[in-house]
């Protein structure tokens, strides 16, 4: 009910701002040949054959003036590509609100045989809500996947193994066009290697999200912009991209007639990989030390397939639907060759090899459907979505122990069959209050279901008949439901402090059970959510903008499945179904300038986490290590982000960044404190050779980052691209080589607790080689299309996959 009375509250409130009404004139126009809205064009307001005041269309072909004083005026309107166009006779008289209707403009050039686009985009944009990388333009990233895209970024940290951190912090929510994808609620890092870099434009950083969005606890907001087709006619793509540690084959088509338009992409990928890891661990039981060595070697590799089709029917110039289906489907395998010695005083008191196999399979498909209804006034509308998606994972393990003699004397296998649904419905009202002010409300219900299914069996004489262990069989039955409201109200005047300011309620309702009569467990709680952004632009292509903002993030599957993995006997991890949300807290300053060729930006931030989510070990007398997901510690950080960008010579650019905080743990539950310097640096330069020839170089560093327990080592990573354009620029063909006079990444991880002390060093070999390959086809011609609404559930704390 709460959620619903804060609906018609904020419905009540955007009413009363109607009242006040002011003399108008607005209107829409439109493409007389592709009968599509023509979108920031110019429209300026004549009196007596004087400008008295100009404005641009927004990007559904709108335009308004709020404040006409009592005259008779024309309108005059320009736009490159069209031929201007002067309406004569426009009475206004006090208080009324003119609608000049449908304005037809008509293009100078009718028709192109082929349409070549040149940007002139900048790798880095700072907006004043957000940051934009033009992925697009970065030739380094080719024949790689997301991964690679988001190492590029400054004030994100992208390790070895794909675990994305914002600032210093995993808790951060993964976009793909403004929407979720199922995969990414189950592993972020396994969601980003499904999506290759070829077919990303650009990805937006949103460290301060307003209350329009879910009330997310994270450090920020990561949305993956793919590459569209907004012109008429068909066009298409073909890119298969080959390397030493992955292959992608890509394929997109784009068919665009009148009012409809239709597109589809699709890929297929598989990698490898290999590392060499080697884990001591030292604990003390009745005063006695024991230690254990355990060198292993990690083959891995997998096999993924995307594809994505979308389309959307403009019914008329007022009503838009549109729909989409986005489905993959994966399998990771990953071969271990273990050796374990445990000794103490001198003795060795256990010995054995391991060879196992690990393998995650799952696929998934999301499926959305939105409907736009536009108003005669400029920039109002109602939006009305829906989105459904499913996933169905197996994860399974063999593992084999074999004696000094290479004699296997026992056998373990496990599986777990998963499934994760999710259904949303979500309506959202913009109503433009005039010219510089809009009101913004909506409301949104999410319902989720999460079953896992997990068995476990041994065979203890080595054999292959195996038996069930009835105490480690679990069905885990999770149910939530999610219901919102929010209120978002922005004023942006040109020379003066421009607001935002909202607030969000949200209730949520959890019922969970299990098969083995483990208790039910049933919560039910509301948050309450503000946020405030002020943000002013200054002289000299300057702007600063302060922003406070609270957030809460749920824990999903990858931390609530209470499936036990214990592929490794010494080393077992899992996920906690009794984990509570976390509350974050956050503060920031930007300030940005641009100076001919170049700019730059200086971003302040605070941030506190509550109830913040960690992974604890604890080790056991008989030495083996668990990890298990606990609300126990509360994560703040403080720190600064610089980043530049600028043009050396005209065909030489240089960028780089600066990511710098002290970050502090602290459990009082577990009475621990950590805290320490944290940076990144990031450096990308490029130069352009004329003729088609193009070179790239990138590189980075990661200091070490603190845990509650201990810390993960520091690393780099640096790779060098040409690129040549062929068969009259519709074609590409790159070379790139990674990590060229390194052939192994090296890093150490250090763990404490309160009986153990563990040292883990990895070598991760990434060395190698890399192809890309591009081929464009199609001819179109000039075409508009409107801005797409989807649905994006932003409240779920999604795994990193980093066991």
């Amino acid at each position: 009910m709460k959620f619903l009375l804060l609906t018609l509250i904020a419905f009540a409130f955007g009413t009363g701002f109607l009242w006040a009404q002011h003399a108008s004139v607005s209107g829409f126009l439109l493409d007389s040949t592709a009968n599509k809205p023509v979108e920031f064009a110019t429209v300026a307001l004549l009196k007596e054959g004087k400008i008295i005041e100009g404005v641009t269309a927004d990007s559904k072909g709108r335009f308004l003036f709020a404040k006409v004083a009592v005259g008779t005026y024309s309108l005059q309107i320009s736009f490159v590509g069209y031929t201007t166009k002067t309406v004569e006779n426009i009475r206004v008289l006090d208080g009324q609100e003119v609608e000049t209707g449908t304005i037809r403009l008509a293009q100078t050039v009718q028709k192109l045989a082929e349409v070549t686009i040149t940007e002139q985009k900048t790798l880095f944009e700072e907006k004043s809500d957000r940051m934009v990388y033009n992925a697009e333009k970065d030739i380094s990233v080719k024949g790689g996947d997301a991964t690679d895209v988001l190492k590029k970024i400054p004030s994100i940290a992208v390790d070895i193994e794909g675990n994305v951190q914002l600032r210093g912090s995993s808790n951060i929510k993964v976009l793909i066009n403004n929407k979720p994808s199922s995969v990414v609620a189950r592993s972020i890092s396994d969601a980003l290697k499904q999506i290759p870099a070829d077919i990303i434009k650009q990805v937006e950083i949103i460290t301060s999200p307003s209350a329009k969005y879910d009330a997310e606890g994270t450090a920020g907001i990561i949305n993956i912009i793919t590459k569209k087709n907004t012109l008429r006619g068909t066009s298409g793509s073909i890119s298969p991209n080959f390397s030493r540690w992955n292959n992608w084959q890509n394929a997109s088509i784009n068919h665009r007639m009148k009012n409809l338009g239709i597109s589809a992409n699709g890929g297929y990928s598989d990698w490898k990989n290999k590392r060499y890891i080697e884990l001591n661990r030292s604990f003390l039981t009745e005063n006695t030390v024991t230690n254990q060595n355990q060198p292993q070697w990690v083959n891995g590799n997998g096999k993924n397939f995307y594809g994505t089709l979308n389309v959307d029917w403009d019914i008329d110039s007022l009503n838009r639907l549109g729909a989409g289906l986005n489905y993959y489907d994966g399998i990771n395998t990953n071969g271990f060759d273990i050796t374990f010695e445990e000794s103490s005083r001198g003795v060795v008191n256990q010995y054995f090899r391991r060879d196992m196999s690990r393998t995650y399979d799952w696929s998934g498909a999301t499926l959305n459907l939105d409907y736009t209804r536009l108003f005669k006034k400029p920039k109002k509308e109602i939006n009305f979505l829906m989105m459904y998606s499913f996933e169905g994972e197996d994860s399974d393990y063999i593992s084999n122990l074999l004696n000094r003699s290479e004699t296997i004397y026992y056998r373990e296998k496990s599986y777990n069959i998963s499934n994760n649904k999710e259904g949303t419905i979500q309506l959202d009202f913009t109503n433009p209050l005039d010219s510089i002010s809009t009101l913004e409300i909506g409301s949104k219900t999410i319902f989720r279901q999460i079953l896992s299914d997990y068995r476990i069996a041994s065979a203890t004489d080595g054999s292959t008949l195996f038996t069930d262990i009835p105490a480690q069989a679990n069905v885990f039955d999770y149910n939530q439901q999610v219901a919102s409201a929010y209120v978002v109200y922005s004023r942006t005047p040109k020379n003066r402090w421009g607001i935002n300011v909202g607030a969000r309620y949200e209730h949520t309702f959890i019922q969970a059970n299990f098969l083995n009569g483990t208790a039910s467990i049933s919560n039910t709680y509301g948050n309450f959510i503000p946020n405030l952004s002020l943000s002013r632009r200054l002289k000299k292509e300057q702007q600063i903008r302060l922003s406070y903002s609270q957030r809460i993030q749920r824990p999903q599957f990858f931390y609530l499945n209470p499936y036990v993995n214990q592929a490794d006997s010494k080393n077992l991890y899992g996920g906690n179904p009794y984990l509570k949300p976390e509350l974050t807290h956050s503060v920031e300053a930007n300030y940005s300038i641009s100076i001919k060729q170049t700019s730059l930006n200086a971003s302040f931030f605070l941030r506190q986490t509550n109830n913040a989510i960690e992974s604890i070990s604890t080790v056991d007398k008989e030495g083996v290590l668990k990890q298990i997901f606990q609300n126990v510690a509360q994560n703040s950080a403080y720190g600064v982000n610089l980043s530049a960008n600028t043009k050396l010579t005209k065909q030489w650019s240089v960028n780089g960044s600066l990511n710098l905080f002290y970050n502090v743990l602290e459990s009082a539950e577990l009475k621990t404190r950590n805290e320490d310097w944290m940076y990144r640096l990031n450096l990308n330069s490029s130069v352009d050779f004329g003729k088609g020839f193009k070179a790239q170089l990138f590189g980075f560093y990661n200091s070490a980052r603190v845990n509650l327990q201990g810390k993960s080592g520091s690393f780099a990573f640096y790779n060098i691209v040409v690129q040549k354009e062929i068969l009259k620029k519709k074609g590409t063909i790159g070379f790139g080589y990674d990590n060229p006079f390194n052939e192994v990444i090296r890093w150490r991880n250090d763990f404490v607790g309160p009986n153990f002390v563990q040292t883990q060093d990895v070598a991760m070999y990434r060395r190698g080689w890399r192809l890309n390959l591009k081929y464009e086809f199609g001819r179109m011609s000039s075409s508009q299309q409107r801005q797409k609404k989807r649905i994006s559930n932003d409240d779920k704390k999604a795994g990193e996959g980093s066991n």
